[in-house]
């Protein structure tokens, strides 16, 4: 109904300004995605999802969006939902059972591919879009395998399992287990820096930050945050790393060198909830914050690390991704 309202106004002579790049939001709490312009700060269009949306892919072209459809009292999802970001149709919708409750994604490089920690069944699940179909999977054998991180080169995956306590190394060419590593207490958010030399897990019991060499694997340093650490995310630049605290609805950014805090965020103050997602824009100008409970989306200028303003979107926002492709009215 909103893709015919928007089409009916426009035959009748009504004009729109220009749209801008475009922001996609998972609001996992009611099935939905947004697609927002970013030039107006609007949402363009809500279609439904899968169950539970809760993290996205976004292809190398940027025109396609793929959303899982994860887990949620009642309900085991199996499959992902594929996306034109132009129109904001659903396109798509591909079953990967046996493998069950996919959560973390992330796209293969330059390939048709995404890879998806698939945690009901404790593995971790390589899916061709273009054909749809499940072309590998390889055990974790770990408990609540969640997020997943690549390498900037996408040969290597790197998955939290906050049951277990583990990090387990993925090697995505043959989709094969290289090793699993304790992490700390409770790992969840986990992200590469753009030169791919160091990952940051965060813990969600022991409230720290590992830091790690992936050369070696061996635990370089902890910080010890003293928060819910949810999601960690780096500058484009390598220079920075976006801490979400869930607890304390605030994002606090620290030096990527020294682990040193440089600034923090209140979101609260602005009306902002439980923020569950962190994602750069591409070129590292804003900061985007998904905030669940407030079923909204904060942009923060990394300049400065100031709030821009406050998008809104749909209940549970959470997974983003951003694309330079303009949707189509």
């Amino acid at each position: 109904m909103r893709l015919l309202l928007v089409t009916l106004s426009a035959l009748a002579g009504f004009t729109y300004p220009a749209l801008a790049d475009t922001l996609m939001v998972g609001n996992k709490f009611e099935g939905t995605v947004s697609f927002i312009d970013l030039g107006t700060g609007k949402e363009v269009f809500r279609p439904q999802s899968g169950g539970s949306p809760h993290e996205l892919a976004l292809s190398p072209d940027g025109k396609t969006v793929v959303v899982v459809s994860y887990l949620e009292d009642g309900y085991i999802g199996r499959e992902l939902n594929v996306f034109d970001v132009a129109s904001a149709a659903l396109t798509k919708t591909i079953s990967i059972e046996p493998h069950l409750a996919p959560h973390g994604i992330g796209w293969i490089g330059q390939t048709d591919s995404v890879i998806t920690t698939t945690e009901e069944t404790r593995d971790v699940t390589r899916v061709d879009i273009e054909s749809g179909s499940v072309t590998g999977a390889v055990s974790t054998d770990q408990i609540g395998s969640h997020l997943l991180a690549l390498s900037p080169d996408s040969r290597t995956g790197y998955v939290t399992s906050r049951g277990s306590d583990t990090l387990s190394v993925i090697d995505v060419d043959t989709m094969t287990l290289k090793k699993t590593i304790a992490a700390g207490t409770g790992p969840e958010a986990v992200d590469v820096s753009p030169d791919g030399a160091t990952l940051w897990v965060g813990n969600n019991q022991s409230e720290d930050i590992y830091v790690f060499d992936t050369a070696t694997m061996d635990i370089s340093a902890r910080i010890e945050v003293g928060f819910l650490p949810i999601r960690v995310r780096f500058h484009p630049d390598g220079k920075a790393v976006a801490v979400a605290d869930l607890r304390n609805d605030r994002i606090v950014v620290y030096d990527s060198q020294s682990h040193e805090p440089v600034a923090e965020i209140d979101l609260n103050a602005i009306g902002a909830q439980t923020p569950a997602s962190l994602l750069f824009s591409p070129d590292g100008a804003s900061l985007f914050v998904g905030a669940q409970r407030s079923g909204n989306v904060v942009e923060i200028e990394s300049e400065g690390w100031s709030v821009k303003r406050v998008i809104e979107a749909g209940h549970g926002a959470d997974g983003l991704a951003y694309s330079t492709i303009q949707m189509n009215l």
